[in-house]
């Protein structure tokens, strides 16, 4: 289908939710990629890091918010705070170092210092020339509204948006199964891979929202090598992901579960010695989802993903879970940064812990196997849409109309689930969110 046929009168006409049709313009017009840093980015709670990146007083990390930067910072006052990376005197990065630990951030321009609480500490070397002229109050580093949930920091620049947990609503009963599912939570298993894809920040959002049909063509090998384990065909992955249920948890949140194949024990992956720990902490619905779950997979709106799953290198090693975290760093509207890092039960053993990281790192990195897939098959969507003609055309999600009313009346977690991960409907349901953000409502 042509744009042409479909007339939008703005950006937000451009995503159709009556028939699932979607302008190509949304993935490649620099226009709308700089409209949604403001519309978009600016108006959400962005996941920023986690505590245990700035365990002590005085650490730091530097990140990313959409296109501006900012310190992650554990004040000498045991707070965690997100501070806007720019010198309120004249703009220049006051911290330039990927972490570190410091009472104060100091501009390398003129020498203001600030402490890691925000306040500013030192002005100019001379504060006479100002003749008493000058609040100095107003020149403390900006800070972002900063909630922390479990581990997970977030923040945001946008004094209007509703609070932190009202923002992910029912996306934290999902958020609890992955990231609280122990007493002792999860532990950070090294510093962030990072690296940069051709493609739009929105291509990995909506493929961890996420994509059921893309795995068997884009991930065949790998898929085969995994279920051949069981003795079992690669297209039975097909009808696994039928049956798995597409959640759309609201505000554009959205995941899929793939269930376990037939035969493969509960809790497969999982450590051992924090099973009962999961059935101690957990609720019972999400025990009942994780118990079974093959592959879960989720987006947190805008561009926080993780995807969790069982591999094994070895015919006689066992299956290991690694667990992905990442963020979709907008960098323009045909690139983005990956930001990627691994986590595991705090309580597994030291023994599980490297097993999964190993298997983490040889998939989903910048030379993993996964990665290399959806980079290959993400570059290849850019290159056939941003041309003069393939601008014009649509893609389609219209899946979706075979999908809507199969809702599942008694999924033990909150949001609409739906039939099946073949449905579209979740990552469907992040572009949703796009269209209202963009005609400007938050």
């Amino acid at each position: 289908m042509r744009i042409d046929d479909f007339n939008p009168r703005g950006p937000a006409d451009l995503v159709d939710p009556d028939t699932g049709w979607v302008s190509r313009r949304v993935f490649t017009d620099p226009d709308l990629f700089s409209l949604e840093l403001e519309r978009v980015f600016a108006k959400s709670w962005l996941f920023v890091g986690l505590t245990q990146e700035v365990a002590k007083r005085g650490d730091y990390v530097t990140r990313v918010m959409g296109d501006d930067p900012v310190i992650l910072s554990h004040g000498q006052d045991g707070q965690y705070r997100v501070f806007l990376n720019a010198c309120p005197h004249r703009g220049a990065l006051v911290c330039r170092a990927d972490r570190g630990n410091s009472p104060s951030y100091t501009c390398p321009y003129h020498g203001w210092t600030f402490q890691n609480t925000g306040k500013l500490h030192t002005a100019a070397d001379d504060l006479s020339c100002y003749k008493g002229r000058v609040d100095f109050t107003h020149y403390d580093l900006v800070t972002a509204r900063t909630q922390v949930y479990g581990d997970l920091v977030f923040a945001t620049f946008d004094d209007q948006l509703p609070p932190l947990e009202e923002y992910l609503g029912d996306a934290r009963w999902y958020l609890d199964m992955f990231f609280d599912r122990t007493p002792a939570g999860l532990e950070v298993l090294g510093a962030p891979v990072r690296w940069r894809a051709r493609k739009n920040w929105k291509y990995g959002a909506i493929n961890f929202a996420a994509d059921g049909p893309h795995a068997l063509a884009a991930h065949g090998p790998i898929t085969r090598t995994v279920l051949e384990k069981f003795g079992m065909p690669a297209e039975m992955l097909r009808d696994l992901a039928i049956a798995g249920p597409a959640v759309r948890a609201g505000n554009g949140h959205g995941m899929i579960v793939v269930p376990n194949p037939p035969g493969m024990p509960e809790f497969t992956g999982f450590p051992p010695e924090c099973v009962a720990l999961y059935r101690e902490h957990l609720k019972p619905g999400q025990i009942e989802v994780m118990k079974d779950m093959f592959n879960g997979v989720m987006t947190i709106f805008p561009n926080m993903s993780w995807v969790h799953f069982p591999l094994a290198f070895g015919a006689d090693e066992p299956f290991v879970n690694f667990f992905n975290l990442r963020v979709w760093q907008p960098v323009s509207a045909s690139e983005t940064e990956i930001w990627s890092w691994f986590l595991a039960d705090k309580e597994a053993s030291e023994e599980y812990k490297q097993a999964s990281l190993r298997i983490g790192v040889n998939t989903f990195t910048a030379a993993g196997t996964f990665d290399q897939d959806d980079s290959e098959a993400w570059a290849a969507i850019d290159a056939g849409s941003r041309g003069t003609v393939g601008k014009r055309m649509m893609s389609s999600y219209q899946m979706i109309l075979a999908s809507e009313d199969e809702r599942i009346p008694n999924f033990p977690g909150p949001g609409e689930a739906y039939n099946s991960t073949y449905s579209e409907m979740s990552e469907f349901g992040i572009l949703l969110e796009w269209r209202k953000r963009m005609e400007g409502v938050s």
